[in-house]
């Protein structure tokens, strides 16, 4: 019975994401892919906490998963990469906008997601990383700031 009961609620778990997942419409970044599925590498995976380095692209909330007595999150590990939409920006990497969106960062409510960008010399970023400075800026709706304007800036190196 506890076995029927834990896949019974992965399956409803699943269902959940998949339809917020659908439900969500973000808002179109530059260049930014639109999907809000995890992504697909051979390096992804689903585990208890993120490790040094890596980054996350959606979290669930489990039952008997990442804790036997009850609920805990789990998390989509990836490795970071350019052009990807993560829930955190990892250390050496930038972003050039963000979403706001319902239940892919935060298993219960709206939390961020961050296109990341490798920072280089010509790209409008929503931060100045270390070692690089910027010649201009421009204040944008709903870019870098998912309910409002805020700066972007177009990094020199």
């Amino acid at each position: 019975m506890p076995r029927i009961r834990q896949s019974i609620s992965r399956l409803i778990a699943a269902a959940i994401l998949l339809v917020a997942g659908l439900a969500v419409a973000p808002a179109a970044a530059y260049g930014a892919a639109q999907s809000t599925e995890p992504a697909t590498q051979t390096s992804a995976f689903w585990s208890c906490s993120v490790p040094s380095g890596y980054t996350y692209t959606a979290v669930r909330r489990e039952l008997n998963v990442c804790n036997p007595g009850g609920f805990a999150n789990s998390y989509y590990v990836v490795a970071p990469s350019d052009r990807l939409w993560a829930c955190t920006v990892p250390s050496g990497y930038t972003y050039s906008s963000v979403r706001r969106q319902l239940n892919v960062c935060n298993p219960s409510g709206f939390a961020n997601s961050y296109y990341l960008r490798v920072p280089q010399a010509g790209i409008w970023a929503c931060t100045v990383p270390p070692g690089f400075s910027y010649s201009s800026v421009r204040r944008q709706l709903n870019v870098c700031n998912p309910s409002g304007f805020a700066n972007s800036y177009l990094l020199v190196g």
